[in-house]
């Protein structure tokens, strides 16, 4: 296969997948069908639900929805929480999460309050869940040709079927350069150390189609969105794409949240089960500490809405298994300045509860494995409860010896809808209480809060005023900001050309405002005439601007 491979093609490679794969995502919507059904909440309640104020979204071809409930301010000036669903490029059931918020948040029972908006994306990445939906697998790239292995072209080593079994898995390489050897438990590798044997390589199950020695090495899928992002961002990741912000849907996406008051984003996404604070890197997670005790407090609202059993705050670094640079959710966060997290719906912690008697099944298989093996790691490691407890070992194909074009491999692996995506059946379980912590997050927005009080003696007025945020989270993040000032809260005097200041500050920065919290009191005196009242303003970045008059 030569040039760049439709995916009408790829649509034909997988035609031999096997039935049960299918059937597996057949309660998963297409990126089309999501657009349809946003079309149809917006239709259904105008009230409350509309599409964005923000073109370049629709240019990048992403569905998104609006709710707000009606109120004096308009949607697109309030708070606004961001919904995120498989900005990966592969987590279907995040778009499933975006979209059962996004219905869940347009009922007229919402008790989505007048002075926020919520704005979701469930198909942030369309073209590569377009085609994960097709596949059943992918590394969440869209439809950008990306020449991996400079041979002036693009996707024409991709994974073929060649055991004839119905699924593209993996595929093991005896390579003394390899980074992989088998752990105790055969079914899953570690890095090598000096000394183990035999080393392995790991690549996608398939033939090398383009006869340069290595397989599989230039697969089909381009840009993944998600990676797309300046901050810390790889110099030799052909997935993150030829610039920073490259591709349309991640300019738009990050267009949006420095053009909106956005105070949180959550990126629905992930194998993981956990919600993952910003840190895809050891030096933004350090930089994400200040904001450690927010963090917690979402941690315990993730607990209270979903029974979830994460105890406590977990970096994305931590919570992937490894670091990666250049992500959507840091950026959000240090150049976005929004509270980011993000939840992945699918995981261990959801997957283990069994359906009824355990299984215990253990298939070993011990052909291969050497003296002194170690344990799996802990990404695989904490998947063998619901492997051999709950799949009866069935969502593992054991490492098979086959010859693929002249070279001894073995083929096996995870099979579709296991690890990335749960099997449609458990959708239900893997979504459950999401819309209850995305709702709690919405009602918890900062509100700022004005008290003030004016005397007058004669010409001279003294004012008194102080701030309180009502909300539950706070005004800011306490990190500060990588592109602009320490965001903080400002209060400020507006005098009109009559009036004089005698003292005080014109404008004062105030704390950032934690939920509940009240500033200490402010003082101006102030030379204006009797017929005039006092005017004050306070805003901050997460929350709306708020203006009051004083009449000593």
């Amino acid at each position: 296969m030569h040039g760049r491979t439709s995916l009408t093609l790829l649509l034909a490679l997988c035609t031999a997948t096997a039935a049960d794969a299918q059937s597996m995502a057949s309660g998963y919507r297409a990126p089309a069908q999501v657009a349809e059904e946003l079309a149809a909440l917006v239709a259904a309640s105008p009230a409350r639900a509309r599409v964005p104020q923000f073109a370049p979204l629709a240019a990048a071809g992403l569905s998104a929805i609006e709710l707000a409930a009606p109120g004096e301010v308009e949607p697109r000036a309030r708070p606004t929480l961001l919904l995120l669903g498989g900005l990966d490029g592969v987590s279907l059931a995040g778009s499933e999460a975006a979209l059962a918020c996004a219905r869940a948040l347009a009922s007229d029972a919402s008790p989505l309050g007048s002075d926020v908006s919520v704005v979701v994306v469930p198909c942030a990445s369309p073209q590569a869940l377009e085609r994960y939906l097709a596949l059943g697998r992918g590394e969440g790239g869209d439809a950008t040709p990306v020449d991996r292995d400079r041979d002036g072209r693009s996707d024409e080593d991709g994974p073929d079927d060649v055991d004839g079994d119905g699924l593209v898995l993996s595929m093991l390489l005896e390579d003394p350069a390899g980074r992989w050897v088998l752990s105790d438990d055969e079914r899953f590798l570690v890095e090598a150390r000096a000394g183990d044997a035999p080393r392995l390589s790991l690549v996608p199950e398939g033939r090398d189609d383009d006869r340069d020695g290595a397989f599989n090495e230039d697969g089909p899928g381009g840009v993944v969105l998600e990676r797309n992002f300046p901050l810390e961002r790889p110099a030799a990741d052909p997935l993150a794409g030829p610039l920073p912000l490259s591709q349309p849907a991640a300019r738009a996406l990050a267009d949006f949240v420095l053009a909106r008051r956005v105070f949180a984003v959550v990126l629905l996404q992930g194998s993981h089960g956990w919600l993952a604070s910003p840190g895809g890197s050891e030096s933004i997670e350090r930089w994400a500490e200040p904001d450690r005790g927010l963090y917690e407090l979402c941690v315990r609202e993730l607990r209270s809405a979903t029974a979830r059993p994460q105890a406590d705050v977990l970096a994305l670094r931590a919570a992937r298994h490894g670091a990666v640079g250049g992500l959507a959710q840091d950026w959000f966060a240090v150049v976005g300045g929004a509270l980011s997290l993000e939840l992945a719906p699918w995981g261990p912690c959801v997957a283990e509860p069994t359906r009824g008697a355990t299984l215990d099944a253990r298939f070993r298989v011990t052909e291969g494995v050497g003296e002194g093996a170690r344990p799996p790691l802990e990404r695989d490691r904490r998947w063998t409860s619901y492997l051999d407890n709950v799949t009866g070992g069935s969502a593992f194909v054991a490492w098979t010896p086959h010859v693929v074009d002249g070279v001894r491999v073995r083929i096996g692996g995870w099979k579709p809808w296991t690890i990335e995506n749960p099997p449609a059946a458990e959708l239900p379980r893997a979504l459950a209480g999401i819309e209850r912590f995305v709702l709690a997050l919405a009602k918890g927005a900062p509100k700022l809060e004005l008290e003030a009080s004016a005397t007058r003696d004669g010409g001279i007025a003294t004012l008194r005023a102080r701030v309180r945020n009502a909300g539950r989270l706070p005004a800011s993040l306490a990190a500060s900001s990588a592109v602009g000032a320490a965001a903080s809260v400002t209060l400020e005097l507006l005098l009109e050309e009559d009036q004089q200041l005698l003292a005080g500050r014109e404008a004062d920065s105030l704390p950032r405002l934690v939920g509940g919290e009240a500033s200490a009191e402010r003082e101006w005196v102030v030379l204006a005439p009797a017929d005039k009242p006092l005017r004050l303003r306070v805003s901050a970045p997460w929350c709306n601007p708020l203006e009051r008059e004083v009449r000593p």
